[in-house]
């Protein structure tokens, strides 16, 4: 199956990608491309077949053209799906709508999930902050977080709705959470698909992934103010044990990890010069890669225990004071626990704590 976009579709999108900060040259192009499709099976005989060298327009509407007349490559997606997956966290908000607007008008797939309107980042608060943090951070770690690592990834999924893309994370044995701004309601779950083990693996291919859905009229609650969600899977396949809950107030500069489905891509880490900067019992801010379709993940303690999940990021009000940092943030362990007692018992005593 191809895409076939209107030629003002093609045109506009052949400027974005023209734009790109990394299609200035060859190489970076190659990159880009090789980058988007890592882990699709077909990603070496696509960039074999695809020339990425000459001037970046006419590159661009090679690329345009190319992936929308290639067809599905894995789960059923389009070529061109992928790639605006990728790119869509490094374009403008326009452009970032009118990605999002080609979703709605053509057979591709679903895209990212929104933000909540706090823009994307990848982030830190200052140059010189971030560079003394770095600079003076003591990297060496104990090697067995490796496998604690390993052990939490295998609880954390990708999901599909029909609005767009987002991450969860297994709380029990068949209980999924995730953000209230990815999965809103009953009905929303009930639509969506959970893929475990969308990753690679050691070779670096794309593992055999297992895709399911929620259970018609299961366990379900959500939390629009703390923005997240607890829905009840079918059919769960063996992952591995559920995530641990931690109750435990973070403090700046304790270190945080973040396993993920940005963009709605294969699975990803941020492990590394990562640091909490505010945290109370509600609200955790913290200097943590992430991307659209991040959210929902959960926030790991330096035990691989959930401190936290994941919402947003962005020029972000630090509370109790009237400055505002480029951050990203979650709703801290401590209230989710809390709420979960008080209004969802049944689900509360099912945790792992």
């Amino acid at each position: 199956m191809t895409v076939q976009l209107s030629i003002l579709d093609f045109q506009r999108l052949a400027r974005i990608v023209q734009n790109l900060p990394d299609f200035g040259n060859v190489r970076d192009r190659r990159r880009l491309v090789a980058g988007a499709l890592q882990g699709v099976a077909q990603a070496d005989i696509i960039l074999a077949r695809l020339d990425l060298d000459g001037a970046p327009m006419g590159v661009s509407v090679e690329v345009v053209r190319f992936l929308a007349q290639f067809g599905r490559v894995a789960y059923d997606k389009e070529a061109l799906a992928v790639f605006l997956n990728y790119i869509q966290p490094f374009t403008g908000d326009e452009d970032t709508d009118f990605i999002i607007e080609l979703f709605r008008n053509y057979p591709l797939d679903v895209p990212v999930s929104p933000s909540r309107g706090i823009g994307n980042w990848k982030g830190v608060d200052s140059t010189s902050d971030i560079k003394e943090k770095i600079i003076g951070e003591n990297t060496l770690r104990d090697i067995y977080i490796l496998n604690l690592a390993l052990e939490a990834s295998k609880a954390v999924v990708r999901i599909a709705t029909p609005d767009g893309l987002g991450t969860g994370f297994m709380i029990a044995s068949d209980l999924l959470m995730t953000n209230n701004h990815v999965i809103n309601s009953q009905e929303v779950g009930e639509k969506s698909d959970f893929s475990f083990n969308y990753q690679l693996d050691i070779k670096g291919k794309q593992c055999p992934t297992q895709t399911i859905g929620a259970l018609a009229g299961g366990v379900f609650y959500t939390n629009e103010a703390l923005d997240y969600t607890v829905v009840t899977l079918k059919e769960v396949p063996g992952f591995g044990k559920p995530l641990i809950f931690k109750s435990k107030l973070m403090r700046r500069d304790d270190r945080v990890a973040i396993i993920q489905h940005p963009g709605g891509h294969l699975k990803k880490i941020s492990i590394q010069n990562n640091f909490v900067a505010y945290a109370d019992n509600q609200v955790l801010q913290y200097t943590t890669t992430t991307e659209p379709g991040s959210s929902g993940s959960p926030v790991f303690d330096d035990d691989f225990q959930v401190v936290g999940i994941h919402h947003s990021g962005g020029m972000l009000l630090e509370p109790n004071t009237q400055q505002k940092y480029l951050r990203n943030a979650g709703t801290s362990a401590i209230a989710l626990l809390s709420d979960l007692k008080n209004n969802t018992p049944e689900i509360y005593t099912r945790l792992q704590r």
